[in-house]
């Protein structure tokens, strides 16, 4: 699993690369570029980051940058999210998904937040967690940032439904946020109108196309 690096890291590693490319190497070769505490910390930082690798004891190869980079999109949330032993469930656009049976995707390899509700008496165990499994995560709204992160909402009390084994606020709540971005959604509300007998505003055109589809 690769980690982003901080701008330190990244220069030490663009060096091992332009240096050795795919050869392997052991920190007396590069010794005096750094003071050898700093040496040691950084070149932990990048093995446990997944941008170099140990080959034997004292003894380094780079990973591919290649390899590395694509890492980094390497999908590992939901699977995190499982062995958190905390409360939580899918919300919003995320629910959607799960509801819809995943017709109605809202994310992409580049782009892929999750909206998860979380008790507010949890956070800061959400926050120590999320930072242990190097998972990017946010508190209400997200910044900028590519990949997979998280939007924590933290609330006073969770009810949580299961569907397709997966945690999830409920179906009524789904819904009422689809219908107040139903220029996003409308696709789905008349899924839902479909699959689940449900009245929602989507179109009588919408629902004709959802009826092919399902």
């Amino acid at each position: 699993m690769t980690e982003t690096l901080t701008k330190q890291e990244f220069s030490l590693y663009s060096l091992l690369y332009l240096k050795f490319e795919k050869n392997e190497f052991d920190l007396n070769s590069i010794r005096w570029y750094f003071s050898k505490q700093m040496l040691k910390k950084l070149i932990f930082k990048l093995n446990e980051a997944g941008w170099i690798k140990t080959i034997k004891k004292g003894i380094y190869k780079c990973i591919v940058p290649e390899n590395a980079i694509q890492g980094l999109f390497k999908q590992k949330t939901e699977e995190a999210l499982e062995k958190a032993e905390l409360k939580y469930c899918f919300s919003k656009a995320s629910a959607a998904e799960i509801w819809s049976n995943q017709t109605y995707i809202q994310r992409s390899w580049e782009y892929s937040p999750f909206f998860v509700k979380v008790l507010k008496k949890d956070l800061k165990k959400w926050e120590k967690f999320l930072d242990s499994e190097g998972i990017n995560f946010f508190i209400d709204k997200p910044a900028n940032i590519v990949g997979e992160f998280i939007i924590l909402k933290p609330v006073s009390s969770i009810k949580v439904f299961l569907h397709n084994k997966k945690p999830v606020e409920s179906l009524k709540e789904t819904i009422k946020f689809c219908e107040q971005n139903k220029d996003s959604f409308e696709y789905i509300l008349a899924y839902f109108s479909k699959k689940y007998n449900k009245k929602t505003s989507a179109s009588k055109e919408m629902l004709n196309k959802v009826r092919e589809a399902i």
